[in-house]
């Protein structure tokens, strides 16, 4: 399976697997693998989302689809860390020599602040994993 046709969950999974195997070595890019799970994660969750609340707006840009979220959903604080997290999750996707990897745990928390969202969005949409 690819990230493509995985449920947003089960990239979530995939994602928190990869941080136990990897974070013993501390080196190598699985932070920014797992950064880029998580964002894909949130992104399917959001492609889920629309088609079902508004078809069509899944086709615009991920930061157009967070911005119409934060009107849409129905927890709006939940829309709005979703936002931030993706931007942090993007951010860490970049390698930029003057910036360490994420850490574990800034890692961890972002995949369960996207595991909420998408664990949401499978309630409202009737979706589960």
């Amino acid at each position: 399976m690819t990230p493509g046709t995985m449920s947003p969950l089960r990239i979530l999974s995939a994602a928190e697997a990869l941080i136990k195997s990897s974070a013993a070595s501390g080196a190598g890019l699985w932070p920014r693998t797992a950064a880029a799970l998580g964002r894909q994660a949130i992104e399917g969750a959001l492609r889920q989302y629309w088609r079902l609340r508004e078809p069509g707006l899944e086709r615009c840009s991920t930061h157009s689809q967070l911005l119409c979220l934060a009107v849409y959903f129905r927890d709006r604080e939940l829309a709005r860390q979703t936002s931030a997290t993706w931007s942090a999750l993007s951010r860490a996707c970049h390698h930029h020599p003057y910036e360490l990897n994420p850490t574990v745990d800034e890692l961890r928390a972002w995949l369960a602040s996207a595991g909420t969202f998408a664990n949401e969005v499978a309630q409202q949409t009737g979706k589960p994993d």
